[in-house]
């Protein structure tokens, strides 16, 4: 048997066995974990001003501090019993972007030392840390996250029906690829809930998204807070099939790598800021 007919045929039998869905987020979130392995990130901002550190500031690193505890224990806690991993796998979405989010919260201060800091709501961070981003401010090195990707652009991009849920000779960039318009569809469902929208069928509706498309981007980096948000509103759908106990494993050890891949990587940044703003370290 040629190769290439041995993947097609455990493709067909892993399909049945897993729902589409399932191997779609299972697949992304690999990925995922796969083109953050070894990143790190750094700033080529001067910093001179001192900083007082604050209580909110406490606050904010105790948080971190308590959910990372809490998914360490529930790694090791699935390592040795994959059956848990059903309890915990519809929360790690959250989890995991409660520690991104208030890691770049702090990293904010840091760099920008606003006093309001604190209040800023998601999307407010998510924009101000893209813009740096951009502005190589703040630079990873891996340059596909330093990227913000045109939606327009994003929207053209084909993609082979299937390809989503292949699980042998995966082409990466493929991958990537399907995970930026999944991004994308995720702020096209926000779009639509925030201006009422039910469809693009009318003018005016088409003109809202067509505007959109045209004014926004994304960046992969994203993919925890709109997996968030799909946690907490829209729910991961596949929770709810039967799957085997194991699988649901793989799915919470990939997104807690992905997750020690970026702390890591803005733990590092933090404490370097913070030698420079307080004097110590501060994670």
């Amino acid at each position: 048997m040629l190769v290439r007919e041995w993947i097609k045929i455990r493709d067909e039998e892993y399909s049945r066995e897993n729902p589409p869905d399932f191997l779609t987020h299972l697949g992304y979130v690999s990925c995922f974990r796969t083109i953050s392995e070894q990143i790190s990130i750094s700033s080529n901002l001067e910093i001179k001003n001192r900083l007082d550190k604050n209580k909110n500031l406490t606050k904010k690193i105790n948080l971190i501090k308590l959910t990372l505890k809490s998914i360490e224990g529930e790694y090791k806690t699935i390592l040795e019993n994959p059956d848990f991993a059903e309890l915990c796998v519809s929360w790690i979405s959250v989890k995991s972007y409660y520690v991104i989010f208030n890691l770049i919260l702090i990293l904010n201060y840091l760099m920008t030392s606003d006093k309001f800091w604190y209040n800023y709501t998601h999307e407010k961070l998510n924009k101000w840390f893209k813009e740096y981003l951009s502005s190589g401010k703040i630079k990873f090195n891996k340059n596909l996250f330093n990227t913000n990707f045109e939606c327009c652009k994003i929207k053209k991009i084909p993609v082979k029906v299937g390809s989503n849920i292949k699980v042998y000779n995966i082409d990466l960039s493929e991958r990537i690829c399907q995970i930026l318009k999944k991004i994308l569809s995720y702020q096209i469902e926000d779009l639509k809930r925030k201006n009422n929208i039910e469809n693009f069928k009318s003018i005016k509706n088409r003109q809202i998204r067509d505007n959109f498309l045209k004014n926004n981007n994304v960046n992969i980096c994203e993919f925890f807070y709109w997996y968030r948000i799909k946690a907490n509103y829209r729910d991961l759908e596949f929770l709810n099939k039967n799957i085997d106990s194991k699988k649901f494993a793989d799915f919470y050890k990939n997104y807690f790598d992905m997750t020690i891949n970026f702390y890591d990587a803005f733990k590092k940044l933090i404490n370097n800021l913070s030698m420079k703003r307080f004097g110590e370290a501060i994670l």
